[in-house]
């Protein structure tokens, strides 16, 4: 495998970019994410998001990296208002899987822009140009999240399946789209 994990940042548009996560984003992190929209569309993020949460998920990041040799976990990063999103994959078959599945969250001053797309993009060209066995990627799309499936079909997915109660999140069931790109 191509050695991935370096700070070069991946352009999105001007003053945007993805850059690795930093110590300097432990205040920015609880400030989006708590968010009552990012928590009832994402299924592992907490709330309240605290800076306990944050700081656990930075060093879960550093230690992923450390372990891999590479970065799964991205910052959206704009030049002047800092942390502004964050995008990664769950390496669910570690680095050498031909298939693994995205996620990803914007702060609510960012929306509609078109932004996600872009990040999207780059971010699946980029692991698929570093991680050549990677063939498919898949997200899971809540049914009421009908913005973060224009999203990914922009991005170059289809939907390949609702899985009726596909995901549980609290005690509640929720209906699914499963999202698939291939590698082109």
């Amino acid at each position: 495998m191509t050695n991935t994990l370096h700070d070069n940042p991946l352009p999105l548009r001007e003053h945007i970019a993805l850059t690795p996560f930093e110590s300097g984003d432990l205040d920015a992190l609880p400030r989006y994410l708590n968010h009552p929209v990012i928590f009832r569309n994402t299924l592992n993020i907490p709330a309240p998001y605290t800076e306990a949460d944050a700081q656990f998920w930075l060093d879960k990041v550093a230690a992923m990296e450390q372990e891999y040799g590479m970065r799964p976990n991205w910052a959206i990063r704009h030049d002047e208002h800092g942390l502004i999103g964050g995008i990664g994959c769950f390496l669910r078959n570690g680095t050498e899987g031909h298939s693994d599945e995205i996620g990803y969250w914007l702060a609510e001053p960012y929306w509609g822009q078109g932004l996600m797309t872009e990040a999207v993009q780059v971010f699946c060209n980029w692991l698929f140009a570093t991680r050549p066995p990677l063939v498919r990627l898949e997200a899971i799309v809540f049914q009421h999240n009908p913005a973060s499936l224009r999203v990914l079909e922009k991005a170059g997915f289809q939907q390949e399946g609702f899985l009726r109660k596909g995901r549980k999140k609290q005690d509640e069931y929720i209906d699914v789209y499963l999202m698939a790109r291939l590698r082109d």
